[in-house]
């Protein structure tokens, strides 16, 4: 959960920052950060990623370290939960290519990905941002963007893996797959070590 105090300027492409404090986990009213000895996730990063995400770099309070690993499925999981929790990573030029040109190697991804748990796939891009189209050197296709809304509604709806929608801002789409990463392994170490799937248990979420 966390502290999420702050201010946004004026400006139309600042946001509001990220927390900078742990997630607050508590029993009767008491955090456990201290006397459980919570710890942070470690979290592994495919060797094939090219530009990962700068989880460790961006949100220290959430993330306790990085390792570049052969992933056999996804671009992240957390070191302890490799068999149970994935997280693969799309541009829009990425998922673009995976409406038509790559669709077979995506959806055959799709399917060992939501053998998983815990599984995701983060768009660097929002639902706008899909709608508004491409004509640019980044990107050219003649996909249309209704094609790639339908493509993700029914990769969600045929395999149940959630869509996690952020941003084309890399500072955001780190910090949603940072508190993604970090939300699941905390909640599997509770659970693991006899808490419970419960941060805080006066709301029991």
């Amino acid at each position: 959960m966390g502290d999420y105090t702050g201010s946004a300027t004026s400006s139309a492409t600042s946001f509001f920052p990220a927390t900078t404090t742990r997630l607050l986990v508590k029993r009767d009213g008491h955090s456990l950060l201290r006397s459980a000895a919570i710890p942070k996730p470690t979290v592994l990063v495919d060797s094939r990623e090219q530009q990962p995400l700068p989880l460790f770099a961006s949100h220290r309070n959430w993330i306790a370290g990085e390792r570049r690993v052969a992933l056999k499925t996804g671009d992240y999981s957390v070191e302890g939960m490799e068999n149970l929790l994935a997280l693969e990573r799309k541009s829009l030029a990425d998922l673009v290519d995976c409406t038509v040109t790559s669709r077979e190697r995506f959806l055959f991804c799709c399917t060992r990905l939501a053998k998983f748990r815990w599984k995701a796939i983060l768009i660097e891009a929002s639902y706008e941002d899909i709608k508004r189209g491409w004509d640019t050197d980044e990107i050219q296709s003649d996909v249309h963007p209704n094609a790639v809304c339908g493509l993700l509604d029914a990769i969600e709806a045929k395999f149940g893996i959630p869509i996690l929608l952020t941003s084309r801002h890399r500072e955001l789409a780190t910090e949603r797959a940072a508190s993604w990463l970090s939300k699941h392994f905390t909640y599997w170490w509770l659970e693991q070590n006899g808490y419970g799937r419960v941060l805080i248990d006066e709301d029991r979420l």
